[in-house]
């Protein structure tokens, strides 16, 4: 029988988690398939944690792993995920201020039930809900199948060129798939979930992709991404990520990639203008110059990448 948890990572959310266990214990049948629920709250200085042991009312446990210090992100899941991997062969990973819809353990659970033995994850798409309540819809199209990235080099380049189509919260990974991976990078805190699928796929780990909208994805002002975008971390981390995977990638590529974070950074240089934001102006200044620079040493590694290869 295949051991399945589900893992809740949390941080200062009170407001939120009841939705998230709610959501959970709303999956009928399909929880006795779980074998525990593991909140891993990352010091939480608000009630998240004593809300959460009052808000579950399931046979199936719910397991606490309180830290004594903020450890960020990644490292509260990484810790987590060692504690739970040697009791199971998959874990569902469900933030606590996201919410699964009601087919959610369904689809996740019968798909590792019946995948093939590479896979290394299974995720969805989902919806974004708004700050105002509001929905953006993602894609869910019953008629279309179940696709299947494989782990290869195309999927790999594939990957650098579209960015992470794989959304970590509500998604399956096999305990085996991550021993093999390694844990996901602290130092990423805006892209940790890119840099992990571009090493699950480089390895071999290919990853179901099931085109359901099953889980809400909160948007929020004071989330991690909101915060990152302020500061540009997402394209810092860009540039420190890309250059270990250039040798997928064709000139042209490579130039289309940087491309696109300009326009990025572009963007949010006139919006800081428009608002007379100065500090983001000149933090925008600074990332722009640092995109120019690290286009220009990628190249300059590629030919020569280029160049080796072609004296072999």
């Amino acid at each position: 029988m295949i051991k399945i948890a589900i893992l809740v990572p949390s941080f200062n959310n009170e407001n939120t988690v009841n939705y998230t266990l709610e959501s959970i214990q709303s999956q009928g049948a399909w929880l006795n398939k779980i074998s525990s629920v593991y909140l891993a709250d990352d010091c939480s200085s608000d009630r998240t944690v004593s809300l959460a042991k009052t808000l579950w009312m399931n046979s199936i446990p719910l397991n606490i792993f309180p830290r004594d210090k903020n450890l960020g992100q990644w490292e509260n899941v990484n810790q987590a995920i060692d504690a739970i991997k040697d009791h199971v062969d998959w874990f569902i990973i469900l933030h606590s201020d996201d919410i699964a819809k009601a087919n959610w353990l369904e689809m996740m659970v019968s798909r590792i039930e019946t995948c093939s033995e590479n896979i290394g994850s299974i995720c969805s798409s989902w919806e974004n809900l708004m700050p105002d309540g509001s929905i953006v819809p993602g894609e869910d199209n019953p008629s279309i199948p179940i696709g299947v990235i494989e782990g290869n080099d195309a999927s790999v380049k594939g990957t650098l060129l579209k960015g992470c189509w794989w959304h970590i919260s509500g998604c399956a990974i096999r305990v085996k798939a991550f021993e093999d991976c390694g844990v996901f990078n602290p130092k990423f805190s805006q892209l940790g979930d890119w840099e992990w699928l571009l090493r699950c796929l480089h390895n071999g780990w290919s990853v179901e992709y099931i085109p359901r909208t099953l889980i809400l994805y909160r948007q929020s002002n004071t989330s991690v991404s909101s915060q990152s975008f302020q500061t540009h971390r997402d394209i810092r981390e860009f540039m420190e990520i890309l250059p270990n995977y250039i040798n997928y990638l064709k000139s042209t590529e490579l130039l289309d990639i940087y491309m696109k974070q300009m326009k990025f950074i572009s963007r949010r240089l006139i919006k800081s203008l428009i608002t007379l934001n100065t500090e983001r102006f000149y933090l925008a200044c600074q990332v722009l110059f640092m995109l120019l620079t690290s286009l220009k040493k990628s190249q300059q590694k590629l030919n020569n990448l280029k160049a080796q290869n072609s004296e072999t």
